[in-house]
């Protein structure tokens, strides 16, 4: 069955829709010896190439997907390019033959904490469209005058002034010393910057932000920076679950 060459190649892990958009405008990927073009039809009998490469579409196509966990640090690049300053987390991660990892959702450059990489380039778009409704948690180190027993109720607040999409459902006080303290805080389609964002209009500093959970993925606590570990097949399932469109309202009988 032909389809279109971007989902195509994103089904196969080769990138994300958007990486390979981009490959094609920039003249990077042929197909049968001419340039593609976006949305163009193809199939695993055409000759796709990448930078001359020939992508073997068929080659661990009937394998399962795959997926890891990541431990990354702060400041550190998801892909090669950004800085030079030290190895991307994608050069860090062990190769899967055949395929390439896509990050889902992944953070900005100043946070850190989990990052979760899928070889299944339509679990990570659907992932992608579904982040508003997809509960998250993060550590977060606060600086400023609070009262814990009010700060959750103080954000949500906070949030709902902001109209932000997102919502913060739970916050968890987690210790410090001194000016700055940890947050646990549970939130829905909220990234750090409108994290910190929130904090600000408390007249708090949220100076860092660590992800310790995405969805139903949580960071193992013994996993080092730096590290990885395979998703297993019940963690990719779930995964997949929380990618597909929530069914909201009342279907009981009698309705």
């Amino acid at each position: 069955m032909r389809e279109r060459i971007q989902k195509t190649l994103a089904a196969r892990g080769v990138g994300s829709r958007r990486q390979i958009e981009a490959w094609i405008a920039a003249g990077r990927i042929t197909v049968n010896g001419k340039l593609a073009t976006p949305g163009q039809p193809v199939d695993e009998r055409d000759d796709i190439r990448l930078d001359g490469r020939r992508l073997r579409l068929t080659r661990g196509s009937d394998r399962e997907h795959e997926g890891l966990a990541y431990h990354r640090s702060t400041q550190e690049d998801i892909r090669a390019g950004a800085t030079g300053t030290m190895p991307s987390s994608l050069e860090r991660l062990p190769k899967s033959a055949g395929r390439r990892w896509i990050p889902v959702s992944p953070l900005a450059a100043r946070d850190g904490g989990l990052e979760l990489f899928v070889t299944d380039g339509a679990l990570a778009a659907a992932l992608t469209r579904r982040g508003i409704g997809i509960a998250s948690e993060f550590s977060v180190r606060v600086r400023g005058a609070f009262d814990e027993s009010q700060i959750g109720a103080t954000l949500a607040a906070a949030s709902e002034a902001a109209s932000a999409q997102g919502r913060i459902t739970e916050v968890i006080p987690a210790g410090g010393e001194g000016s700055n303290r940890w947050l646990q805080v549970h939130a829905t389609g909220l990234r750090p910057r409108d994290l910190r964002e929130l904090f600000e209009r408390c007249g708090l500093e949220a100076n860092r932000i660590l992800r310790t959970r995405f969805g139903p993925i949580a960071m193992d606590r013994v996993l080092a920076r730096g590290r990885s570990r395979p998703l297993t097949e019940a963690e990719l399932k779930a995964l997949q679950d929380a990618a597909r469109p929530q069914v909201t309202g009342d279907r009981s009988p009698g309705r």
